[in-house]
């Protein structure tokens, strides 16, 4: 045999050089993980974890503010653990495998795309699964109408479920991609997770210096479109009048004297209150008004040849002497005036008295009903957040700041692995 011949023998021949057709070799390939690999089982672990979640927000969620924003966290929580599960092993348990089919030809960007696709439809699986599993078990969504971006809540939530969870698939097929073991990958994964859920600036609180932070994360967006979806800002705050109502035994108050009372009287509050009328002017004909309402029982009393009920009547015919002005007007200033400057009052200030009562008491007082749905409103108002308002606008910014971190994390995936041969190991 000829040297030329030999030579031709041992080159190599590369089939399928077209990117598309290679998209669907790989894509083929995926498949075939899914069903010899057992990567189906991120189905029923997703309608698993679910279900967990599902039976703890279920009584909560879309009821009312507290329990609407942990829902959206416990939410965004399980997208964003279903997504890193479907791909943190899928590119570094081959990475072998891709370093030699790249020196053979393969285009990286058909692989990536070919991943794409396939979790594409996995994260569509996952969707469908977690939105019926919280039907079943009466997750508080409107089963029919209540959405925002399209007729039904369901659509809009279920939209952005998928968006959190492909986005989060994506990001770990980057890390997936800068890995060089599965160990690696599972090793990094936590640490991504808990960024992602600590500075995703919903339920937990961050300080100043780090709220930045939460512009980088999938589940600040995630949390903000089913916070809008939900309607968060047009539900009631319940969380403080449940703790002031579980309050009621407890005993407030206890012993003070004549003078502390005294000394409260010129704190800014009081200063502030002091032309506020506590009693109001009363003309003549007011008087003659209240003498005269029938169920004081007084007209009919006898005042020499006369009834009162007679003589009020001739006191009201006369404008001018009904407008007769016979008390001036009592505001808090005057009262306070009164109570300092009184040198009996003063001669007391050393008299201490005990003043308590429960909590119970004090709401009775006041109006129990009253004072929750006082508390209600106003910690529904002061909690309310521009970011969270339930319109088209907002939630549609949301979504596409989702889809800028899916395409994102695609193309440094594409980037990192263009780079595979310059690996040694």
């Amino acid at each position: 045999m000829s040297e030329s011949a030999v030579k031709t023998n041992r080159v190599r021949k590369v089939h399928h050089t077209g990117r598309m057709s290679q998209i669907g070799i790989y894509l083929g390939k995926q498949l075939r993980f899914f069903i010899n690999e057992n990567d189906w089982k991120v189905l029923p672990m997703a309608a698993v974890i679910a279900g967990l979640v599902g039976m703890v927000i279920r009584k909560r969620f879309w009821l009312n503010m507290e329990g609407d924003l942990i829902g959206a966290f416990a939410i965004a929580c399980v997208a964003i653990w279903n997504g890193c599960f479907n791909s943190i092993q899928s590119v570094c348990r081959e990475r072998g495998i891709i370093k030699r089919e790249h020196r053979s030809g393969m285009h990286i960007s058909s692989y990536v795309a070919a991943h794409m696709i396939y979790q594409f439809l996995l994260c569509v699986a996952q969707t469908a699964i977690t939105m019926f599993v919280f039907r079943q078990l009466d997750v508080q969504i409107p089963r029919m109408g209540g959405g925002t971006v399209t007729n039904f809540a369901i659509v809009d939530l279920g939209i952005t479920f998928f968006l959190i969870t492909y986005a989060a698939d994506m990001m770990s097929l980057f890390l997936s991609s800068i890995s060089r073991t599965t160990t690696g990958a599972m090793t990094l994964m936590p640490f991504i997770l808990i960024f992602q859920l600590v500075f995703s600036g919903g339920v937990i609180p961050l300080p100043e210096w780090s709220r930045p932070l939460s512009n980088f994360t999938i589940s600040n967006y995630g949390i903000k479109a089913i916070a809008s979806i939900s309607g968060y800002n047009e539900l009631p705050m319940n969380a403080v009048w449940n703790t002031l109502s579980g309050m009621k035994g407890s005993e407030v108050g206890g012993t003070v004297s004549v003078g502390d009372i005294i000394d409260k009287l010129d704190s800014p509050f009081v200063e502030k209150k002091r032309d506020n009328v506590l009693i109001r002017s009363y003309s003549v004909g007011d008087l003659a008004q209240m003498l005269a309402d029938p169920s004081m029982g007084l007209r009919d009393k006898q005042i020499g040849d006369t009834t009162l009920g007679a003589i009020l009547e001739e006191l009201q015919k006369d404008p001018d002497f009904s407008g007769e002005k016979v008390t001036a007007p009592i505001t808090v200033g005057d009262v306070v005036d009164v109570i300092k400057n009184n040198e009996v009052i003063q001669a007391y200030r050393d008299k201490t008295f005990s003043l308590k009562m429960t909590v119970g008491e004090m709401l009775d007082l006041l109006g129990e009903e009253n004072v929750k749905n006082f508390v209600m409103r106003k910690t529904a108002e002061a909690s309310r957040k521009p970011e969270y308002a339930r319109t088209k606008s907002n939630i549609g910014k949301n979504w596409v700041m989702l889809a800028v971190f899916i395409f994102a994390f695609a193309a440094l995936a594409t980037i990192v692995l263009e780079m595979i041969d310059k690996d040694k190991r």
